[in-house]
């Protein structure tokens, strides 16, 4: 259970539904900030109390009000609340639909969760914050291979045998010689190799390692 939540949001509708949501699942009202600066100042004081925060739910775009905001936008804050704060637990809640951007959120700053801002939002929240709360990250439908979505990967159960193994501890360069015992093909090391580089292009993913820990995530092995 969070006990100590740090909501960074400059649009009131926003916040109302973000506390709200933390509300039905019990969780201890919030603490407010409207601003990157701001939102890392609040960071910098709860550490230094000894009461840091549990999770930290930002937007990924802030509007200028004029004065001198020294981070432009979400995705600096996040990387500066992880330097500070390395285990923090970061959810995004933003209106940002492309997975170009999203993916390396997740691959590159290392956030938990993501949450679009849209129809059904409030039940997906909940749903975010639970896996939050159990350890588990919560990827946006823009990253679970929904029809029609960019960068499209249909699993084939000679993918799933192939990851599954990688899970089980099998170097890549090995998995050959299983698939042949086990009559399973193709078996050779190219469509080995040519099956993991395709799934990993299509996800995003530049290691075996993002590869199985989405997969493990997403529940597809």
């Amino acid at each position: 259970m969070f006990e100590n939540v740090l909501i960074a949001e400059d649009h009131e509708i926003a916040n109302l539904s973000l506390r709200r949501t933390l509300e039905d699942l019990h969780i201890s009202p919030p603490d407010y900030a409207y601003y990157c600066n701001h939102t890392l100042s609040k960071i910098k004081k709860a550490l230094q109390n000894g009461k840091p925060y549990d999770l930290l739910v930002t937007d990924l775009y802030f509007e200028p009000d004029g004065s001198s905001q020294q981070f432009p936008d979400g995705a600096e804050l996040i990387k500066t609340a992880k330097t500070l704060q390395p285990a923090l637990k970061i959810l995004v809640f933003s209106a940002e639909s492309r997975p170009t951007v999203i993916r390396p959120l997740f691959d590159e700053l290392g956030i938990d969760g993501y949450v679009r801002k849209a129809r059904g939002d409030a039940q997906e929240l909940k749903s975010a914050l639970d896996r939050l709360m159990q350890n588990k990250k919560h990827y946006p439908r823009e990253l679970r291979g929904q029809s029609g979505q960019e960068n499209l990967h249909e699993f084939t159960d000679f993918d799933k045998i192939i990851v599954r193994l990688l899970v089980q501890g099998h170097a890549q360069k090995d998995i050959p010689a299983y698939l042949t015992a086990h009559d399973i093909h193709p078996s050779g090391l190219s469509s080995v190799e040519k099956r993991l580089n395709l799934m990993k292009t299509a996800m995003g993913f530049s290691k075996n390692e993002q590869l199985v820990a989405f997969c493990k995530e997403m529940k597809l092995i």
